[in-house]
């Protein structure tokens, strides 16, 4: 479902559809409907989506893109991504597909939820499922094996409705040539390069030209806002030295979670399941009687799995499901397992799947890590939870006394607290000490002179800061930015001389001029593109947005209308050539219609969405998410 967890072997236009379908999934263990219509940010067919769900799944949003960026996310840079409305969106999205689904009869059972996770290499050790591996993975991300699995069900089924769907993509033969050629025939770009670094040579730079370019940007050689700050730092660390844990207390918090601490029994398996589909009972029945019949006769289980199992996720694997305990697995089948000894092959085990034919290779039984493994483990996570409570207690009893002296220096002095200063700082570039404290770092430069701060709740403890003096952005004067500004201007002006010049030789084909002739009056050489494709741009060896225009040229129509550009690297070119497409095989246009098809159920899925964001009775409480 994500791509930390799993990377499926699809198509990129698969993995697109599964995108459409699975647009809000990544928000882990979403509970729809998990509000009423007063406190509904949204309701969607008379079902609420709650201020509390919306709220977790925005803060999560948030908390992920601050990681992305370094732990710092700049102020209006979620305004202008829009991530409420987002939110918002993906919320209704998923609302609207598990009531899409509902209409039309389609479910995700236990078992299939549990065929998926046992499959993905993820969660296997030595190539078999490992129950302990899939928790630790889990935890590692911050998640819960009820919230993944209710995730992956609605994966699963969003799967499930893209199939669905699917079946109304239907391709005909003009459609297939008409994009198999779109696509695939091919074509020639003769092209020459003007980069702006040819031209510098030809730009003269006068005072005035500078003043001019200077004054014209003044805003891009702006310093940086700065701040100098005094501050109370109540870490955890520090605290966790005085920490004492008593062995009392590890035994009771051992006992608290001794669930935590026990291993159950696990079983090791492999099966052959012959599916029914409510027609065909007896016949597979006698089907699966027949693989008994031969695996009590000396047959090799895992030949036999391969050859007749119609279980796609273990059938390759000889029939492998790995390691599981009880209740993993649907109740007849586990059932049936956990009766068996090592080594032994069961009879034939009914369940709404089909029959299925187990054996247990390797039993583990159930065990308690005892206490003398963990009391270290314990202690220390017993010392950061009391060392944290601490720093808070400390800190907040701190924020009270610094307002009951009037200032946080009359507090240093009533009190014999000395501050820790800082010089003046930039938020890209904070000292040492506060290096890391992203929320630290906001408030410093969310504040103004003489502002005492929040509490401020860091990983590593707690924050309380003044501002004691602010550097506001300032624009230099030109004599101490020259040398940076000659730089800018010249290169402005080398991309202006290359750019018209290039325009030049553009107007001057287009009147009839030889191409060829221009280019080397301009001191360059005309090159010529190896054949490419739509699906082969890169071997142009030319920018996207260059060898995309050379589709829509012919002979008739040699030259763009514009000149192309790279940065500060103008194009001039023209078509030469175009050839039908040199991989139009059989076995090509087969390959092609199967992502054409996706292609197809993609749109047929996303117009579904549409019609169903359109019909649907949404409405929506901008008011809430404020």
């Amino acid at each position: 479902m994500l791509d930390f967890l799993r990377k499926k072997a699809q198509s990129p236009v698969l993995q697109a559809i599964i995108v459409i379908i699975v647009l809000v999934f990544i928000f882990w263990g979403t509970n729809m409907g998990g509000g009423n219509k007063r406190d509904a940010v949204a309701t969607v067919n008379g079902q609420a989506i709650g201020l509390p769900e919306y709220n977790k799944e925005y803060t999560r949003m948030v908390d992920t893109l601050r990681e992305q960026l370094g732990g710092t996310l700049p102020k209006n840079l979620i305004k202008s991504l829009g991530i409420k409305d987002q939110v918002l969106k993906r919320l209704v999205q998923q609302a609207l597909l598990v009531q899409g689904a509902q209409r039309m009869g389609l479910t995700v059972s236990n078992w299939e939820v549990q065929e998926e996770i046992i499959t993905q290499p993820y969660f296997q050790a030595d190539g078999k499922f490992d129950n302990s591996r899939y928790k630790l993975i889990l935890a590692q991300n911050k998640m819960t094996p009820k919230q993944y699995e209710e995730s992956l069900r609605l994966e699963l089924l969003g799967r499930k409705v893209s199939k669905h769907l699917g079946e109304f993509a239907v391709l005909t033969d003009w459609e297939i040539d008409q994009r198999f050629a779109f696509n695939n025939n091919e074509i020639k770009l003769s092209y020459a390069t003007l980069p702006a670094a040819d031209f510098t040579k030809n730009v003269l730079v006068s005072d005035d030209d500078l003043k001019a370019y200077f004054d014209q940007h003044k805003d891009a050689y702006k310093s940086a806002p700065q701040v100098k700050i005094k501050y109370l730092a109540f870490p955890v660390a520090q605290a966790m030295e005085t920490m004492t844990i008593t062995d009392n207390e590890i035994n009771v918090q051992y006992q608290k979670n001794i669930a935590a601490y026990q291993v159950q029994e696990t079983r090791t398996a492999r099966h052959i399941l012959i599916k029914t589909d409510g027609t065909n009972d007896e016949e597979q029945k006698a089907k699966a009687e027949d693989i008994v019949k031969k695996l009590k006769a000396g047959g090799n289980f895992s030949e036999l799995a391969k050859k007749f199992s119609d279980d796609p996720g273990s059938a390759s694997q000889g029939g492998e499901l790995g390691s599981f305990s009880r209740g993993q697995m649907v109740p007849a089948f586990d059932e049936a397992v956990f009766s068996l000894a090592k080594n032994e092959i069961s009879d034939l085990i009914k369940t709404r799947f089909g029959y299925h034919i187990v054996e247990v290779q390797e039993i583990k039984p159930a065990k308690t890590t005892p206490l003398s493994e963990v009391t270290e483990t314990i202690r220390r996570t017993l010392k950061q939870q009391q060392a944290r409570a601490a720093a808070f207690k400390n800190a907040d009893s701190a924020y009270e006394k610094i307002f009951q002296a009037g200032s946080l220096d009359k507090f240093s002095a009533q009190e014999g607290v000395t501050l820790l200063t800082t010089d003046f700082f930039s938020q890209s570039a904070p000292p040492a000490a506060l290096a890391g404290l992203p929320r630290l770092l906001d408030q410093a430069f969310s504040l103004v002179k003489g502002d005492l701060s929040s509490l401020i709740e860091e990983t590593g403890g707690y924050y309380i800061i003044f501002i004691d003096d602010v550097i506001e952005p300032a624009i230099p004067e030109l004599d101490k930015v020259k040398k940076e500004v000659t730089v800018d201007f010249t290169a402005a002006k080398s991309s202006e001389l290359a750019q018209a010049k290039a325009q030049e030789i553009l107007a001057a084909c287009k009147e009839g001029k030889d191409f060829k002739q221009l280019i080397s009056e301009a001191g360059g050489s005309v090159q010529t593109s190896p054949w490419f494709s739509r699906t082969k741009r890169g071997l142009s060896k030319l920018p996207d947005a260059i060898s995309n225009s050379g589709f829509t040229l012919s002979e008739a129509k040699p030259y763009p209308e514009t000149i192309g550009a790279d940065g500060n690297t103008f194009y001039v070119y023209r078509f030469q050539a175009k050839q039908a497409s040199q991989s139009a095989t059989p076995q090509a246009k087969q390959s092609f219609m199967a992502t054409l098809s996706q292609e197809k159920q993609l749109a047929t899925v996303e117009s579904w969405l549409n019609y169903m964001m359109k019909t649907g009775e949404i409405t929506t409480n901008p008011s809430l998410m404020e």
